[in-house]
C-alpha cells in the first residue's frame, strides 16, 4: 500500500456530483415538493410537475452507479499489494515445491542458500516463486486495467451517447407534435 489517497482525482470530482444530486434529491424527497419553474433555464413545468423529479432521479442513479464502480476499482488498485499477497501466499517453486515461508524455515535450519548448483536449491525455489508472483501481478494489472477501461467506456462513452440519442429522440417527437 502506498501513502497516496485511495480515491483518484476523477473519483473525487464524481463524488462531488453524486453528493450534489443526492442532496437535491433528498431535499425534494423530504419536502415532497418539486419546483414548478426552473428560472435558471426558463422552464415552466406546471403541466407535468414530476418530470423534473424523474429527471433528477435518473441522473442521481446513473451518477451513483458510476461512482460505485469507480470507487471499487480505486480500492482494488489501492489494496493491490494486500490482494496479491493473499493470492500468492501458497505459491510454490517448481522443483521441490516449497513456499516462501518454507524456504525461510529451511534456510534457517540449514543456513545455506547456494546459487552455484541451482537445481533443487532454495535459491531456485525462491526464483520460481518470484517469477510466478510477477505473472500473478501482471495478470492482476491486466484485469484491473480491462475493468477500468470497460467502466470508462460504459459511463463516459456509451452512456452519454445513449442519453443523447434518447433525449434527442424525445425532444424531436415533442417538437414535431
Amino acid at each position: 500500500m502506498d501513502n497516496s489517497n485511495i480515491l483518484t482525482e476523477t473519483t473525487q470530482k464524481l463524488k462531488t456530483k453524486v453528493i450534489l444530486f443526492s442532496g437535491v434529491s433528498l431535499f425534494i424527497g423530504l419536502t415532497e415538493t418539486l419546483p414548478a419553474k426552473l428560472f435558471l433555464i426558463g422552464l415552466d413545468l406546471t403541466s407535468s410537475p414530476k418530470t423534473l423529479g424523474w429527471f433528477l432521479f435518473g441522473i442521481t442513479v446513473v451518477l451513483f452507479i458510476n461512482f460505485l464502480v469507480v470507487v471499487i476499482l480505486d480500492c482494488i488498485k489501492y489494496f493491490k499489494n494486500n490482494l496479491l499477497s493473499i493470492n500468492s501466499k501458497n505459491l510454490t517453486g517448481d522443483t521441490v515445491g516449497l513456499t516462501y515461508s518454507e524456504i525461510g524455515e529451511e534456510y534457517e535450519r540449514t543456513k545455506e542458500y547456494s546459487q552455484e548448483d541451482k537445481q533443487g536449491t532454495l535459491g531456485e525455489e525462491a526464483e520460481d516463486i518470484h517469477r510466478k508472483f510477477k505473472v500473478l501481478e501482471a495478470d492482476f494489472d491486466k484485469r484491473h486495467l480491462n475493468s477500468s477501461n470497460i467502466a470508462e467506456l460504459f459511463f463516459n462513452v456509451f452512456s452519454p451517447i445513449v442519453l443523447a440519442i434518447v433525449s434527442s429522440g424525445y425532444l424531436s417527437c415533442f417538437l414535431n407534435q
